[in-house]
């Protein structure tokens, strides 16, 4: 009898376990859905990792081209880390919760310019150009930071089979200015 009851409460476990792993993947999948519902604006980091997605199955010769200061250096090569080149546009989420009542968004003929009121924020403008088919092929962004230790601006360009910049003016207080700039070339 004592074989009995405990295979019962070894299926009733069972039972259990299975039970809350098929609700909680339900769940799951629609929270899935819901965050994508949510996006309000322009997904960059949809965008942006689709874009990494397609160079790596291209693997792309890239001329490019690097600004330090005064000096330059341009070298052809192939990019080994695409995610790592395009993290500075991947890191700018439109939809974040920081921005949502600080917006603005005009269109103009095939552009969307995303403005901000709030002068505290980081981002300061995002231009994205549409082809004639509406898809996205440029993106341009404009950031800066302003603190006590340092102030850096930041513009970032992205158009599609053609190139990408990045280009950082940075001035902290007991170290000086600092210029770079990135530029790659399909």
């Amino acid at each position: 009898m004592y074989w009995f009851i405990k295979n019962n409460r070894l299926i009733y476990l069972t039972a259990v376990i299975l039970f809350t792993a098929v609700i909680l993947s339900c769940n799951s999948t629609s929270s899935v859905k819901n965050s994508n519902l949510k996006d309000k604006h322009f997904n960059i980091p949809n965008f942006i990792q689709h874009e990494i997605d397609s160079l790596k199955q291209l693997n792309p010769t890239i001329k490019k081209t690097v600004f330090k200061d005064t000096v330059e250096e341009t070298k052809s090569l192939p990019i080994k880390n695409w995610e790592n080149e395009f993290s500075s546009f991947k890191s700018i989420d439109l939809n974040k919760s920081a921005y949502t009542d600080f917006i603005k968004v005009d269109t103009l003929e095939n552009v969307l310019e995303y403005s901000f009121s709030n002068p505290d924020l980081d981002l300061s403008c995002v231009r994205i150009s549409l082809d004639q088919n509406g898809n996205p092929h440029m993106i341009s962004i404009q950031k800066k930071v302003k603190n006590n230790l340092y102030r850096t601006s930041e513009i970032l360009v992205y158009e599609k089979n053609k190139f990408y910049m990045v280009e950082k003016n940075q001035d902290v207080k007991v170290m000086g200015e600092n210029y770079y700039k990135v530029l790659g070339q399909f």
